[in-house]
This record gives C-alpha cells, sequence and structure tokens, in this order.
C-alpha cells in the first residue's frame, strides 16, 4: 500500500490546533470530500465511529467520491494521543490517515498528515491538500 505524507508550519500553538481537531464538526472544514460529520457520543476517542456525508467535489479525499455525486462512509478513529496525534481508518475504502503536531520556533505548529491505502483509492494530494486548509483557517485565527 502506498503511504503519502506532506508537512506544513501553521500559525497557531498546538495546543490552539489541537482543540479544532479535537472537535469532530471541523473535520469537514478541513478534510477534502467531507461535507458533514455526524460523530458518536464518544466524540474523539479510540473506537469511536462518525457517520461523513461526502459531496460532488473534486478532489475528494477517494476516488469513489469522484464516482458517486453524494455517499456516506464511516471513520473509525483508530488512536489518539492528547494533543500529538489522532489516527483515523475510513472504513469503506481502506484509508488510514495520521494527523501528528509538533511543536515549532515562534510558538507556531508543525502539522504531518499521512493517508496509508490501496493505490486505487488514495488521492495523491490529499495531505498538501488537508494542510493547505487547515494552514488557511490558522491563518484567518491568528489574524484576528
Amino acid at each position: 500500500m502506498p503511504r503519502i505524507s506532506a508537512s506544513r508550519e501553521l500559525l497557531a500553538p498546538r495546543e490552539d490546533v489541537w482543540k479544532f481537531l479535537a472537535e469532530p464538526y471541523h473535520l469537514s472544514d478541513w478534510w477534502p470530500g467531507v461535507q458533514g460529520v455526524q460523530p458518536d457520543r464518544r466524540g474523539l476517542a479510540p473506537g469511536a465511529r462518525w457517520l461523513l456525508n461526502a459531496g460532488p467535489q473534486t478532489g475528494g479525499f477517494v476516488a469513489a467520491f469522484l464516482r458517486r455525486p453524494e455517499r456516506t462512509q464511516t471513520l473509525v478513529v483508530l488512536d489518539v494521543r492528547e494533543g500529538r496525534r489522532v489516527r483515523f481508518l475510513f472504513t469503506s475504502d481502506g484509508v488510514e490517515a495520521e494527523i501528528s503536531l509538533e511543536p515549532a520556533p515562534e510558538g507556531h505548529t508543525r502539522a504531518t498528515v499521512v493517508i496509508d491505502g490501496p493505490w486505487s483509492r488514495v488521492n495523491r494530494s490529499l495531505p498538501r491538500t488537508a494542510l493547505n486548509r487547515l494552514y488557511a483557517l490558522c491563518q484567518t485565527a491568528a489574524e484576528l
């Protein structure tokens, strides 16, 4: 299975970035191809299952979304390291994603997104696109 990753420095402290990532409903703000999230009562906790609503966006998180205009998929939270890392499994596609956060100079955060999955299901630009969206959200918050 291919392993694709990207890293980017975000203009916010790690604690602030983590608070944003830890809120399940924010996933649709920065993860490509996700238009809505229905988390279970556990929120961001190992074993939690979230129902994702995907729409007709191009550049979605898997090739299957490009073939179907609307689809739902289950996301399982595999692992959570408070303030540092979260790992997800997109069950229908067998794609795993890991988002890790590290302190960076000047109070910023180094974020890394790694995805693993079958070649037919992995969008090679996904980690970079997700980080660009996350950067834009952190940039906007930093300017306020």
